[in-house]
């Protein structure tokens, strides 16, 4: 033992430094090459299978999504019909001759009837079985006596909510007819049946390599199954664990999602191997990767040996990259000697710099936010007051009933104009705004001006800062249009792409800015929430290349440009 160690120790003592490196890096970095290869072999299987399983369950979830959606149509269906007084009144009605009864048959039953029929495509049948005195219509009204002996009548008549029920190989809906404007209302029922394929043809989709979906209501009854040995798997799913459930030596994955509207339950099991089966291959590519490691630790270990010896020359790169502005260090060193002494003191340097820069950007961007949030604190709601009386003196005066579209372009502006609250707002919505303002101010002005409106339709859904547009229009009328002394006023709003930036143009052909005054009109805060606030807002939010510019000639009209990023 002493001669191997001797005879080692001698064969260490005879190879230079570079050499000795070499060994050591080798040693070092094989061992938690090994333990972190297997780990990661274990966990990226354990990852693949994971997210096959999350997309097979998200997939599972949008498709419950989807039906619930379908069975909640016909829900709203059976609601309104309850909640229409004219059948309401006419399913509570006791007939004494037959022209009643033929026109509550014909005119209200039917005509109501084949409105919510063709409301959705999928519903069969909508019926009434009403406890009246009116006679059997076809399959539209019905003695309620006819589903006395029904199960599934009890339980309705004791809901005043809308249930479904599988029976009999039909699908459908019953709601009852509540009325508590009378005593003793007669019992009335509705029922709609739906089309039971097409109601479940998302579900159909899943179908498939195997996978198969089972759908029971609140009492485990199965409504849907996408093979006919459901029964024999039900007991199984139902009272399986998380990790699913064997049978006849294989294994079977679970996934389950649940249908709100009519509380029922949607299970997806299939077969775990066929689950698994896509790790498969991801697996070998890792081990391949593994030993490709391997590979580059040995070629890395030469490569790093040769590069000891240039770390001052690395340090002096970092030095002038940080010297160009950017605060990254690419170099590093554990030894304990004077040079790794120096890397490390450049390191905290470097890291302390960037903090205190960081915490200099942080300041100042809450700067910003506070000067943004103190901008749009300025709007002033005398507009609100002053609408709200030219409402009330028109309808006092004319006797009219265009109150109500004054009162509904008030609230489109009010609420864009708030947006609950937030800062930002789609194009779409901003431009709702500026046409609610507009079309009170037509009808402030007796409709004395024209506006145009050019937008770009693809950018409504891109986002800007709200409130943008409207101290524009607001500006092109008060001190364009309204001090236009001959012709017709005209106010014209173009939105468009150019670049990567969004342009909206607010045009008038009023009396025009004379060309002295143009500079001060961005420097001088007005009274109320005016084109220095707007110009002010752009600025802080998108930079100093952004922002308004406005261009006029006196007596010829005026046209102010707002520039912002493009942002979707």
């Amino acid at each position: 033992m002493n001669n191997i160690y001797q005879c080692l120790q001698q064969k260490l003592s005879k190879m230079n430094f570079r050499q000795k490196t070499m060994l050591a890096f080798l040693l070092v970095s094989m061992i938690p090459l090994v333990a972190l290869g297997s780990f990661s072999f274990i966990e990226t299987r354990s990852f693949l299978i994971n997210r096959a399983k999350n997309d097979l369950q998200a997939t599972l979830n949008q498709t419950s999504l989807t039906l619930n959606n379908q069975l909640e149509n016909y829900n709203k269906i059976i609601l309104t019909l309850s909640f229409n007084q004219e059948i309401v009144n006419a399913s509570n009605m006791h007939y004494t001759n037959t022209y009643d009864m033929y026109n509550a048959l014909n005119n209200v039953f039917d005509t109501n009837f084949i409105i919510a029929q063709n409301l959705i495509n999928g519903v069969k049948g909508v019926t009434l079985y009403t406890g009246t005195n009116l006679p059997q219509h076809g399959n539209t009204v019905i003695p309620i006596k006819k589903i006395a002996s029904k199960k599934w009548y009890a339980d309705i008549r004791q809901s005043v909510v809308t249930k479904w029920y599988y029976s009999n190989n039909e699908l459908f809906c019953a709601r009852r007819i509540l009325n508590t404007k009378i005593p003793n209302p007669k019992v009335n029922i509705w029922v709609i049946k739906v089309n039971y394929d097409n109601t479940f043809t998302s579900l159909k989709a899943l179908v498939k390599h195997g996978t198969n979906v089972i759908v029971t209501d609140n009492k485990n009854n199965i409504v849907y199954a996408s093979q006919s040995k459901v029964a024999y798997h039900l007991s199984n799913i139902i009272n399986s664990s998380k990790n699913g459930f064997s049978l006849n030596k294989q294994k079977y994955t679970i996934m389950h999602s649940n249908l709100s509207v009519p509380n029922w339950n949607v299970y997806l099991y299939e077969p775990t191997n066929q689950i698994t089966s896509s790790a498969q291959w991801i697996s070998i590519t890792v081990i391949i990767l593994i030993l490709f490691c391997y590979i580059i630790v040995f070629i890395a270990s030469r490569l790093f040996s040769r590069r000891m010896v240039f770390r001052i020359e690395r340090l002096r790169e970092n030095i002038k990259i940080v010297e160009s502005g950017t605060l990254e260090v690419t170099v590093a060193s554990n030894s304990e000697d004077e040079i790794g002494d120096l890397i490390r003191g450049f390191d905290k340097m470097v890291s302390r710099i960037k903090h205190l820069i960081d915490e200099v950007y942080v300041a100042k961007i809450h700067q910003k936010e506070y000067e943004i949030k103190a901008l749009q604190a300025q709007i002033n709601p005398h507009f609100l007051y002053n609408s709200l009386s030219i409402i009330n003196w028109r309808a006092l005066r004319i006797h009219a009933n265009d109150i109500s579209q004054m009162a509904q372009l008030l609230s489109n502006f009010y609420r864009t104009t708030l947006n609950k609250g937030k800062n930002i707002t789609t194009i779409a919505d901003e431009l709702l705004n500026v046409e609610s303002y507009i079309n009170i101010q037509l009808i402030m002005h007796s409709n004395s001006f024209d506006v145009d409106y050019k937008i770009d339709t693809s950018l409504q859904l891109c986002q800007m800062p709200n409130l943008m547009l409207q101290p524009l229009v607001e500006n092109a009328i008060l001190h364009g249009i309204e001090n236009k002394l001959d012709g017709r006023g005209k106010i014209t709003i173009i939105c468009e792409r150019v670049d990567k930036c969004i342009l909206f143009h607010v045009n008038d052909n009023g009396i025009g800015i004379s060309e002295d005054q143009i500079p001060y009109l961005l420097q001088n805060q007005s009274k109320g929430y005016g084109l220095k606030n707007v110009n002010d807002r752009a600025k802080l939010i998108y930079g100093d290349t952004y922002g308004l510019t406005i261009e006029s000639t006196a007596n010829i009209g005026t046209s102010i440009i707002l520039k912002i990023p493009l942002s979707k």
